[in-house]
């Protein structure tokens, strides 16, 4: 059955009528315009909420695909609930769950601002990376919203063992302030109450972000989202993400078969040989334009083995607010803001000044297909981990600096240690 549209295309010569998708509780939430369509199906959208009163200001929408089962009618609800529970200052909120017109539909924060797919294409556009700082602040940010979701306990204070399983350029913005929001927790796992399970063999998520652990199918933890989040900040400081480097990896002929829940650029098994393959010199080489104290920071991130990574959010956080204090002490949110602010239009004008010398073949505007531009290569040094006992411990807060406090909601995909959830494929907050 296909799912009925939810928006009204505007009639040229004819003044647009405002559309109310749904109401709830008195509030009715009005089509602005789609955002979105990803490779999974889910259409994001642009409302604004009107109370009896007055005009609200902008959310998200995302409608879902209608889940045909029970179990996936289940999940869909604990997502929900689990969502709720998350109450972080670097995490999207959610606010409602809507059935309308025989779909799922999901009222979110809007964040104003650009995805880092978005951001990742401005620098391939401009030909050149962020900044380290902008690199280093952006995914402390991040990973300390991450152990705010990876420390969650329920009512009765017992861990949820949650796990986003899709942290990628895609789920993370920079707000028109420098604010750095992480969102969809659509593919999380977690060990809530009751939560159903099956066996197929899904890889949730961004397929050429997860982790090894998760491309062999074995149980995840909060390492893995890590794991996802040192590949993003390797892309932010290089332009350059392991899939991009020509190599031909043999995929073993005794592999299990594997699922992405969208289509992909490279066969799936493909990106999981490569990337369980991936070891400290090849992110060595990626990184070789990085200041060394940050490359070994990069390096860890992406070991292999969970145990050699930093053991937790807030770990990986302190040790990149480290980094900032000794090399851009000043640099926050201002600052963030303006640099992106300053990539957006070296971007606009390269773009623009290709459009002359080649007869206008480039788009008008930035797609997530844009090639990043490569980097030469050479060979760096590793670095020590060391081990966190109880990564949700309390921790000395990291000493961060001032942080004073256009555009693309959504751009299309560019690709604990304690008690992981038994199935590391269900429960999809």
């Amino acid at each position: 059955m296909t799912t009925p549209d939810t928006t009204t295309e505007e009639v040229p010569g004819v003044p647009r009528r405002p559309r109310v998708l749904f109401t709830v509780g008195g509030t009715a939430f009005e089509f602005v315009r789609k955002l979105e369509v990803r490779s999974t199906g889910e259409l994001l959208m642009l409302a604004r909420r009107r109370y009896r009163g007055g005009l609200g200001g902008p959310v998200v929408v995302k409608r879902l695909s209608n889940p045909a089962s029970f179990v996936e009618r289940r999940r869909l609800v604990e997502e929900v609930e689990l969502t709720f529970r998350l109450n972080h200052p670097g995490i999207a909120k959610v606010h409602h769950l809507k059935l309308y017109r025989g779909a799922p539909h999901v009222v979110m924060e809007y964040v104003e601002g650009r995805s880092l797919d978005t951001v990742l294409n401005l620098a391939a556009m401009r030909r050149s990376p962020m900044s380290p700082a902008f690199a280093a602040y952006v995914v402390a940010e991040v990973a300390e919203a991450l152990h705010h979701a990876h420390c969650l306990t329920d009512d009765l204070n017992r861990p949820l063992h949650i796990v986003h399983r899709d942290v990628s350029p895609r789920n993370i913005r920079v707000g028109i302030h420098g604010e750095v929001k992480l969102t969809n927790f659509t593919a999380a796992a977690s060990s809530l109450t009751g939560r159903e399970v099956t066996s197929r063999p899904l890889v949730k998520g961004d397929i050429t972000y997860a982790s090894p652990e998760a491309l062999k199918r074995t149980a995840v933890d909060a390492r893995s989202d890590l794991f996802s989040l040192g590949l993003v900040l390797l892309e932010l400081l290089t332009s350059r993400h392991p899939l991009m480097v020509e190599d031909t990896v043999p995929v073993p002929t005794e592999a299990k078969p594997l699922e992405a829940q969208g289509p992909t650029w490279m066969p799936v098994n493909e990106v999981a040989a490569r990337m369980v393959r991936l070891g400290s010199e090849q992110v060595a080489l990626l990184a070789t334009s990085v200041p060394e104290d940050l490359r070994a920071l990069v390096i860890r991130a992406l070991r292999q083995e969970p145990s050699e990574r930093f053991q937790s959010g807030a770990e990986m956080a302190a040790a990149l607010r480290t980094w900032l204090r000794a090399h851009a002490p000043s640099y926050g949110r201002h600052e963030a803001a303006e640099e992106l602010a300053r990539a957006a239009v070296e971007a606009t004008g390269r773009r623009n000044q290709a459009e002359l010398l080649e007869g206008g073949l480039h788009p008008e505007e930035l797609t997530a297909d844009e090639a990043a531009i490569a980097l030469e290569p050479e060979s760096p040094s590793d670095s020590a981990p060391k081990e966190a006992s109880d990564p949700c411990a309390a921790q000395p807060p990291a000493v961060t600096p001032e942080q004073p406090a256009d555009e693309d909601p959504g751009a299309q995909q560019h690709q604990g240690t304690q008690g992981p959830p038994e199935d590391p494929e269900d429960s999809e907050p």
